[in-house]
């Protein structure tokens, strides 16, 4: 019984730290793809565009290693309703990205920081975080929902 009970709760900490590094990855793709839209290619007037781009890839990657390696849902009968419901909460997750980097950027500029010096990569950091905590939980009970995460 004891035993069960330490597998049990060793299974939901590397559940967690799958679901962590997927995510960490992620928001690797979308800083590192705003940092070269920003930082490399100096399109600063159109940085939201380059959030966008890194959005969609890092969407890509993680649905991917979060259906296969996080949930090990291996299942391809629900393939395109989970991409559905994964891509719908990213979706939310885009526009709430893209709101909240436009007016951190309008706050922090009316308080005379420049935002693009490196408050862009804390913002869009910060922001990731945030969100990382809404997906985890509607993935986990939506997109994921009929699976035993182990």
């Amino acid at each position: 019984m004891i035993q069960e009970k330490i597998l049990t709760i060793l299974s939901n900490y590397w559940f967690l730290v799958r679901y962590g590094i997927v995510g960490v990855c992620g928001g690797l793709i979308q800083m590192g793809t705003l940092y070269l839209w920003v930082g490399v290619f100096h399109l600063q007037s159109q940085y939201l565009f380059g959030a966008i781009v890194g959005f969609c890839l890092a969407l890509l990657v993680t649905f991917t290693f979060q259906k296969y390696w996080t949930f090990r849902d291996f299942v391809h009968t629900k393939l395109k309703g989970q991409l559905f419901f994964y891509t719908f909460i990213a979706l939310i997750n885009l526009g709430l990205t893209v709101l909240f980097l436009h007016l951190s950027k309008m706050i922090l500029e009316s308080l005379g920081f420049d935002f693009f010096h490196i408050a862009y990569l804390i913002v869009q950091a910060v922001i990731i975080a945030f969100l990382a905590v809404a997906s985890f939980i509607s993935n986990y009970f939506l997109t994921f929902r009929t699976r035993e995460h182990s």
